[in-house]
This record gives C-alpha cells, structure tokens and sequence, in this order.
C-alpha cells in the first residue's frame, strides 16, 4: 500500500477534494438558516413539511443505496469473483414492481414519520420497540462502515491515515444533518449523486479506452474465469449461486434500497403518491445506469491487471483498494482527476451516513423517547435530534475499529443488511400479506430468527471465501514490480485453509443466512398465531390493497390524509 512518501495526490487534486466539503457545508448552512427563519418542527425536521420535490428526492433514494461500500464493493466482486452481481439489474427491477404495487400503497396511505409506527398499529407497541431497537442495532454496525471506505480509498490515495479521516468525515455529517434537518441532507444528496454520477463515468470511459475496448475486455475476463453469469449448483457453501441470489440477496435488495426507514422517510416527505411512485421510478433508472457502470468497471480492472494482480504482489493491502489504486494508475484523465474520483467516493460515504444519522435519530425520539415528553416544546425536540445525531456518530467512528476484521466491503455489507432484512422485512411481509398473524406470533418468530441469524453471523465472519485465480506471472515485465513479485510469500490458498475447522453450520454462504432467517420469521410466526386467539386487522388500510376486504367506511378510514388518495 502507497505510503505518504509514495502517494500522488497533487494540488489540485485536494482543491477539487475540499470543493465537495465546502458545497455539503453551504447546503447545511442554508437551510440551517432557512430553518431558523421560518420555524420547524420535529415532522418538518424529518419530512420536510412532506412538501418536498420528486426529482432531489429521487436522487437522494439513490445516493443513500449507492453507497461508498456499493461504488468499491460491486466493482471489486467483479474483480475478484466475477461477474455473478449481474442479477442486481435483473432485481432493480423486480424489487420497484413489488414496491409500487404492495408497499408503498400501504406506508404512504398511514403517513408514518417512522415505519416502526405501522407495526404497533397492525400488531402492538412491544413488537414496534423491538424492530426499532434491531434496527438502531444493526445501524451502528453499518455506519462505520460508510466512513470506511472513503478512509480507505484516501488512504490509498494520500497516505493520510484512515482514522483520522474517518473523524473528519464524521463531524462533517454530524453537522450538516444535525443543522439542517432532512431538506440538507437531501439537497446535498443530490449534488454528490451527481458528483458520483461523473466521475463514475470518466473513470469508465478513460478505462475503456486504455485496456482497448469491448473485445479485449470479453476475452480477459474469459480467460480468467471471471464470465459467470448462472451458478445453478446448489451448494450452500459456494458464493454468487443463482440461489443465493433469489433466496436471499433479493429480499435484502427489496428491504434496504426500497424499504428501509430512510426510503419510507422520504416516500412520506412527498405530498402525493403518485409521485412518490415517480420517485420509486426514477429511482431505479438512476442505480440500474450506476450499478452497470460499476459492473463494467470491475471487468475493466481485471483486464488492466490481468496477468499482474496488484493485490498478489502486496501493492495493495486490500483488495478492496484495487479501484483507487486503477484510478490513480490507469485512469486519471488530467491533473485534479484523482481528486474528483476521490471526491465521489466521500461523496457517496457522506451520503449515506447523513441518510442514517438523519433517520436512526428520527427513530430514537419516535419510538423511545417521544411517547415519555408529552409537553415538550419543538425547539427541545430538535435540540434532542440534534443530540442524538451526535451520539450516533460518535458511537460510529468509534466501531470502524471492528470493520477491517469482517471481509471485503461487499460481504460485509450483505451481512449487516441480513439480520435487518430477515427481521424488520419479515415483520412488513408478515403484516401486510397475511391478516391471520397476529402479536403473539410474531413474538416468537423475530426472535428465534434474529438469534439465529446473528449466530450465524458471527461464526460465518472468520470464514473466508477464496478469490478466483490471479495471476502474478506478468508482473516480471516491469521492474517496479519484480523485486515485489519474486519476494511473494503469502498465497492466496493460505485463507482457504484456515477456515477447514470452522463448524459445517457456519460454512454455509452468507447469501442464504437472510433466507434461513426470513423462513423461520415467517413459519414460526405464522404456526404460532394458528394456535392462538384470531385478532381481527381493523384497519384495512394496514394490509395490501388486494388483500383487503370491503368493510364500511369508519371515521378512522374517513379521517384519511386526502395526499394519501391521491394516485
């Protein structure tokens, strides 16, 4: 890895980095005055007086999915496993379709500030609490690693050291969510997806063009077994199976760029469904283009580095720093590229970190502390959220300590959004697709399938899974690289074996843990609630739109936010 000594990060590489702080500052700025002038409450702090426009919040959907670990991580599966992430495209799809026509009816129809809020009304407050705690559980895990990868990528980059970036990262968010409420976080969203969005594509484009276009980058990738478009095996132990996609991967895909708290957060901030449908839409177009060019871009490393793999002869010391390292090797354009590169990759870190500040802390003071303050004026509810965006990133930056230890950044991520996915989605699947679950049911089925995903978890963290071949025989061409290349002794198959004494259980893909999880949430929860006291769903709005039955009109139903009618 690039020492400081060795790093080229030039002048106007960090003038073109701070623009991107300067700009994310000013959003918050503006707003935090704008705020101040007109007067907020906790609902216009979180929604936005539900008054916000389709297009920012339509690329603020994007920008908190494609995340940092997303711009590295798909780009690096490429690089490493192949090209088995194709099906991502192939999910955008299918998961918008599920999402327009079940559950976004349903969550926008409620007007929630928190989703948590539609589980107390379909089962009971405890179950609401108990999701809302896994949920800020599984955050903290996930916040550190946001911060990470652009810590990691400047690293690469400038030698800087990665936690006193990551700190620097951390009060940036802090302040500008704490100041400026959901409105800055999604106006500064918009302005780094459009950052990530440009130097995405420069970096492809330069790229393309340097390992010489379409036909060379197909025969390397066949060459190096790296052309992997179907597992059908079905082996719970192998990675990137059509199985584990469909089985697992699919339903995390559904849940965290769908359906999480932050994307129900800004569906709600918009004052019709219709267009909180057109933003679903938009939505995807944005991460179908993104995640091909990341696609493409992780095929187009390979071939740079085909016959001299930079991770083998220890350049890099993760290969999860192999774009940055390209970036800065392959394809930097002009004098400052670098820097917009790196740019984006913060931007992308910011984003979301901002994204979970903003609703982790929204959901806090819903669930835990809103209900204790009967009498408490705004302006302290603000100062409270305001608060807790700082406690959170504290506790954040403090856990990127235990992220280096968990893989690469795409398997981590998948792992963190597992328990989530197997837990929370599980309860909306439960919810709103089958009326005779009831509150004593699901007691049991989260738990016993939070516990066992979790244990699955952290016995599968010290398993390994080993990269394709790389090839190193070519590195003897360049004599920058042959003393590096004739001192390797380190292998990759030395990974493979210390994982031969790891329990059969724990071998078993992370990519199938969330299917494990969600069928036992599921069956237990389902069996359990057969054998106990049928509790009637009153309100038909908390089930899907087929699934509802023609019941006379209550005040309750005619009470109904007129927004929420609107198609």
């Amino acid at each position: 890895m690039f020492s400081s000594t060795e790093a080229n990060f030039s002048f106007l590489d960090y003038c073109f980095f701070v623009i991107v702080f300067l700009v994310s500052l000013a959003i918050g700025v503006y707003y935090a005055i704008a705020a101040k002038r007109q007067g907020t409450n906790v609902e216009d702090y979180l929604l936005g007086r539900r008054n916000m426009q389709v297009i920012p919040i339509s690329f603020s959907l994007v920008a908190s999915a494609i995340s940092g670990s997303s711009m590295l991580g798909q780009s690096t599966e490429v690089y490493t496993y192949g090209l088995h992430n194709w099906i991502f495209l192939v999910f955008g799809l299918v998961r918008t379709i599920l999402i327009h026509f079940i559950f976004l009816p349903v969550f926008y129809e409620l007007q929630v500030v928190s989703s948590f809020m539609y589980l107390e009304r379909r089962f009971d407050r405890t179950v609401r609490l108990f999701a809302s705690a896994v949920y800020i559980f599984s955050g903290l895990f996930f916040i550190p690693l946001t911060i990470y990868v652009p810590s990691l990528t400047f690293q690469e980059v400038t030698g800087v050291n990665i936690y006193a970036t990551a700190v620097i990262i951390m009060i940036l968010c802090i302040w500008y969510t704490a100041v400026g409420g959901i409105k800055a976080v999604v106006w500064t969203d918009m302005f780094q997806l459009i950052l990530m969005l440009a130097s995405t594509l420069l970096v492809l484009c330069v790229g393309w063009y340097n390992v010489g276009g379409l036909e060379n980058i197909w025969q390397a990738m066949d060459r190096g077994g790296r052309l992997v478009f179907f597992k059908l095996d079905f082996d719970l132990e192998a990675r990137g199976t059509i199985w584990g996609y469909v089985s697992s991967i699919m339903f995390i895909s559904i849940y965290y760029i769908g359906m999480n708290q932050s994307s129900i957060q800004r569906y709600s901030s918009l004052p019709t469904l219709r267009k909180a449908k057109q933003s679903l839409w938009i939505q995807l177009v944005l991460y179908l283009i993104i995640t091909l060019m990341e696609l493409v871009i992780g095929a187009i490393m390979y071939t740079a580095y085909e016959d001299c793999d930079p991770y083998s002869i220890g350049r890099i010391k993760k290969v999860d720093q192999i774009l940055p390292y390209f970036v800065q090797g392959r394809a930097s354009l002009f004098p400052g590229f670098n820097g917009i590169f790196i740019a984006g990759i913060f931007a992308a870190g910011l984003s979301t970190t901002s994204t979970l500040l903003n609703t982790m802390s929204g959901t806090i003071y819903s669930d835990f502390i809103a209900s204790r303050l009967k009498r408490i004026t705004e302006e302290k509810a603000n100062r409270i959220l305001r608060v807790l965006v700082v406690v959170l990133g504290t506790i954040g930056t403090l856990m990127i300590f235990l992220i280096e230890r968990m893989g690469t950044i795409f398997t981590i991520t998948f792992r963190s959004l597992s328990i989530l996915t197997s837990t929370i989605f599980g309860l909306f699947i439960l919810g709103i697709l089958i009326p005779r679950v009831n509150s004593k049911g699901v007691k049991y089925g989260v738990p016993i399938s939070a516990l066992v995903v979790l244990t699955l978890l952290i016995g599968s963290f010290k398993m390994k899974d080993p990269f394709l071949p790389m090839r190193t025989d070519g590195c003897l061409k360049d004599d920058n690289t042959k003393q590096l290349y004739q001192s390797l002794t380190i292998s990759n198959t030395s990974v493979v074996n210390q994982q031969m004494d790891l329990p059969w259980v724990f071998k078993i893909n992370y990519q199938y843990q969330t299917f494990i999880g969600l069928f036992l949430n599921i069956s237990i929860s389902y069996f359990v609630s057969i054998f106990t006291e049928k509790e009637e769903v009153r309100d038909q709005r908390l089930l899907a739109t087929f699934m509802r039955k023609i019941v006379p009109q209550t005040p309750l139903l005619q009470n109904t936010n007129h927004r929420a009618t609107a198609m």
